[in-house]
């Protein structure tokens, strides 16, 4: 259970700012090693190093930092929050179902927006230790140019122990996390106020007409600096989706009193720097750092600073990946737990390694992480957009703000988060096509899939009969009774099951007691004991117990079965019942080729899901499964 939004003592949300800083800041705060270097230097819209242009470009990362960040995010967009919960699709649960699901079931506008925007969060999960440890490593390049050839397999060799690692749980290693971050921000925030002191003028950055001055000098081009400027602000979903672990307070509290300032200082640090010495525009953030021990010293820091933000990325993206199953939108996966008493830290098997192949593979394409920027600011400038327009679902229709409210509001968001993502597209010839790729998979898998599960939800309901008409045709047919429990999970909590139908026809009897289980995922990310279950007694001695799971938790049918009081006082035979489960098998017999393609997707994701037994955390030993084709 969530306790994030508690009331804490000042000093409580202190500590626990400070602790957030790995998990929350570490991506964000590793933007300092590319972001700069980046608007000068790329082959979309190269900028001269003129002193105009450098106040003009630190003036525009600064005001981005303080409103897209800032004001938007830490601000606006964390009051929205489920039980303390944050992110994408916590935000789409709050969208009432009418704009989430049509009439006939499947996802509706509101809904396709949420997991569009959660696609391109896997596609950061992937790109993200890509181009964070490539940009650190990288910094062994200017200790000593001959190391060039050791960049790119240190930086595979790094990605490989990173996520080996994943199995054994962060748990142990997090503890460390949230010390280096702030060695590195504290490192950010001096190594740039001693630039500062030596060229104080570069604090007309805080003004935003020179920004603004910027763009309108440059023109088209200064809008095209966008997609580099976008860069700075990765990770601003990051704050909203981990709000669930450590509350807005504590997040609002080590933004303003520690990041944020360590950033502005650090970036007005390279633009002094980059004013004295134009030539140390292609590697600001490591040349402002002496050669010699301290230089190596930082380029460790730099390193573990970007594993660090590695992590929390693949967290996310364990975390995104249990929320979609949750929600139905994902086919299930082997989800590992790897606290006993944390159920938030998991491990997934499928995920870490499909992450793990895709980023050592776009290492080993792209070998730079300037190349790598390209690709990377899509997939954040993206999620930004799409938040911004769920974000009006929940505003106007779930908190009944009026359009005069929450339309001049989400159209300024929309504004800045349209101009960063117009100036990104740009960059899918040369890299950008690599978040729209990774999103196009996971929103064609996810949609696909609630799209059959929809329809086998509706083929089963048209076919199950009432409880009455099931035991009429049972006494009609004198089937035997037997002695034992027989559990029943059942998707339809008002009919029989078909498949308890076919093992009637299969073994011609049927148990004393029988207990039909539906298990349902809340639009809330926990729910309460108190609230968990729902026990109907019907007749011919049939139980119905309806079980309430949040989305952020993992179910457990025989613990809670265990905890129940049946009527009489009875209590459940864990060791000795029956568990039935229903198992099908799906063809591909559509005539139209666009559905025989969905079809043949939904069953190979069928096919390779983990079994219903795993997922409720069934008995091997006491489950039946009984097979039927079908066609969805």
């Amino acid at each position: 259970m969530s306790h994030a939004n508690a009331p804490r003592s000042f000093k409580e949300n202190a500590v626990i700012g400070v602790a957030a800083l790995g998990v929350v800041f570490g991506d964000i705060g590793t933007s300092i090693l590319y972001t700069f270097q980046e608007c000068f230097h790329n082959s979309h819209h190269p900028i001269s190093v003129e002193p105009s242009n450098v106040v003009g470009l630190t003036s525009l990362i600064l005001w981005s930092l303080f409103l897209m960040v800032g004001v938007k995010y830490v601000w606006i967009v964390m009051n929205a929050e489920n039980k303390g919960e944050g992110g994408i699709l916590t935000l789409m649960s709050l969208v009432p179902l009418p704009f989430r699901f049509t009439d006939w079931g499947t996802l509706g506008l509101a809904s396709l927006l949420g997991i569009a925007g959660a696609s391109l969060l896997f596609g950061d999960g992937i790109i993200t230790p890509a181009i964070s440890v490539l940009s650190a490593v990288e910094g062994l390049e200017m200790a000593n140019p001959d190391y060039t050839k050791y960049v790119l397999p240190l930086t595979i060799v790094i990605l490989i122990l990173l996520f080996s690692v994943q199995k054994s749980g962060t748990g142990k290693i997090s503890r460390y996390f949230s010390g280096i971050v702030l060695i590195w921000f504290f490192v950010a925030a001096i190594l740039g106020v001693q630039h500062i002191l030596k060229f104080p003028t570069i604090l007309i950055a805080f003004d935003p007409r020179k920004a603004l001055h910027f763009i309108n000098h440059e023109g088209f081009g200064g809008l095209r600096v966008l997609g580099s400027v976008i860069l700075a602000v990765t990770g601003g979903e990051a704050l909203y989706a981990d709000m669930g672990h450590f509350g807005r307070v504590p997040i609002r509290l080590a933004w303003h009193v520690i990041v944020m300032p360590a950033l502005m200082l650090n970036y007005l640090g390279q633009g002094a720097l980059i004013l004295m010495d134009p030539s140390t525009s292609y590697r600001p953030f490591y040349s402002m750092v002496p050669q010699g021990p301290l230089f190596y010293a930082v380029v460790i820091l730099a390193t573990l600073a970007t594993i660090i933000a590695s992590q929390a990325l693949i967290t996310g993206a364990f975390s995104l990946t249990q929320q979609a199953i949750r929600l139905g939108i994902f086919p299930r996966v082997k989800i590992i737990h790897t606290s006993e008493k944390v159920e938030g830290q998991i491990y997934i098997p499928f995920m870490n390694w499909l992450l793990a192949i895709s980023c050592i593979t776009i290492v080993m394409f792209f070998k730079k992480s300037t190349n790598l920027a390209a690709a990377y600011g899509l997939a954040v400038s993206g999620t930004m957009f799409l938040t911004s327009l769920v974000f009006f679902y929940v505003c106007h229709f779930r908190w009944r703000w009026p359009l005069w409210t929450a339309l001049p509001l989400v159209t300024a968001m929309l504004f800045l988060d349209g101009a960063f993502l117009a100036a990104n597209l740009e960059k899918v010839p040369d890299g950008g096509y690599l978040p729209l790729f990774i999103g196009l998979f996971f929103f064609l898998s996810m949609v696909i899939w609630q799209f059959g599960r929809s329809k086998l939800s509706k083929f089963y309901k048209e076919r199950s009969k009432t409880l009455d008409a099931f035991y009429d045709e049972i006494d009609a047919r004198k089937i035997r009774r037997i002695q034992g429990t027989l559990v029943v999970l059942s998707s339809n909590e008002n009919k029989v099951p078909p498949v308890l139908r076919r093992l009637v026809d299969a073994v011609h009897v049927i148990h004393d007691q029988v207990i039909l289980v539906t298990v349902l995922t809340d639009d809330e990310p926990y729910v309460s004991e108190a609230e968990r279950v729902r026990m109907t007694d019907l007749t011919h001695g049939v139980t119905r117990v309806l079980i309430h799971y949040g989305y952020m938790e993992t179910p457990d049918v025989p613990a809670v079965l265990a905890r129940t009081q049946f009527t009489g006082g009875k209590t459940f035979p864990k060791d000795e019942a029956l568990y039935l489960l229903g198992k099908e098998t799906f063809i591909v017999d559509s005539p139209k080729l666009h559905e025989r393609v969905r079809q043949f997707i939904f069953s190979v994701m069928s096919r390779n899901s983990s079994s219903a037994s795993d997922y409720f955390n069934l008995p091997s030993n006491q489950v039946l499964e009984l097979g039927a084709q079908l066609s969805v």
